[in-house]
């Protein structure tokens, strides 16, 4: 999820129809004065352990919420397991009854298994997601000005910026493409980047250019837990 400045970012529709009972967090119906923040190594994060390897997307380096994830981490602070448990069910039922699969190869036969999906969304602040939404823009423009430049006059190539055998030995490459031209110069319509957080930052682990399922996973997934967590999901101002 993304939001304002205090809040967070998603986007999505419910589907019809109700897929079964749904357990609302308290914060849906509790006073801010009675919910119990949440701290990591107490109440319902007892468990909860902070790996100061890694950049935790809930907690700070003390234990405390984040500002972007104070009313998540409160309403799950509030819940109970039982809640929890319930969450988790309805929203992997959501995608068992959309049909939201991936198959599976096996040595006997090929096995239909549910893509798996968490209840807890991922909260990114508002300025966090103008800085990646920015950073991802430039990427894709630099991508297709790339294509375009080894289907056409190779300056890139003749420059010496990139090796020849990189893009003459990639099987991907396709001689067919030399010289075509394409509307909008957009050989690439639709790209799944993979994105990884550290504590320097954003970082893409790679660029996928051809088919992309992931796009309509990403979707299914933000309108579920829009579904699961309505009242949350209004509070954050989600785009």
């Amino acid at each position: 999820m993304v939001s304002k400045p205090d809040t967070s970012v998603t986007a999505s529709t419910p589907s019809p129809g109700n897929l079964g009972p749904t357990a609302h967090l308290s914060f849906d119906r509790a006073r801010p004065s009675v919910a119990s923040p949440a701290v990591a190594g107490t109440g319902a994060f007892a468990h909860y352990a902070i790996d100061s390897r890694f950049r935790d997307e809930m907690f700070r380096s003390d234990g405390t919420l984040r500002t972007a994830t104070g009313r998540l981490g409160t309403a799950l602070n509030n819940a109970t397991s039982e809640q929890l448990m319930q969450l988790q069910d309805g929203v992997r039922r959501r995608f068992l009854h959309e049909g939201i699969t991936f198959t599976v190869i096996g040595k006997e036969e090929a096995a239909e298994q549910i893509i798996p999906i968490d209840c807890v969304p991922r909260v990114i602040a508002a300025s966090e997601w103008n800085h990646i939404d920015q950073g991802l823009r430039q990427r894709l423009h630099a991508l297709n000005l790339f294509l375009k430049d080894i289907y056409h006059e190779g300056w890139s190539l003749r420059d010496g910026i990139v090796p020849h055998d990189l893009v003459f030995g990639c099987p991907q490459y396709r001689m067919e493409m030399v010289g075509t031209k394409v509307p909008h110069d957009a050989y690439v319509s639709v790209c799944g980047t993979d994105i990884v957080r550290t504590h320097d930052g954003f970082a893409v682990l790679e660029d996928n250019l051809r088919v992309p399922s992931g796009v309509s996973y990403m979707l299914a997934c933000r309108a579920a837990i829009k579904q699961a967590m309505p009242r949350l999901y209004r509070a954050h101002n989600v785009r």
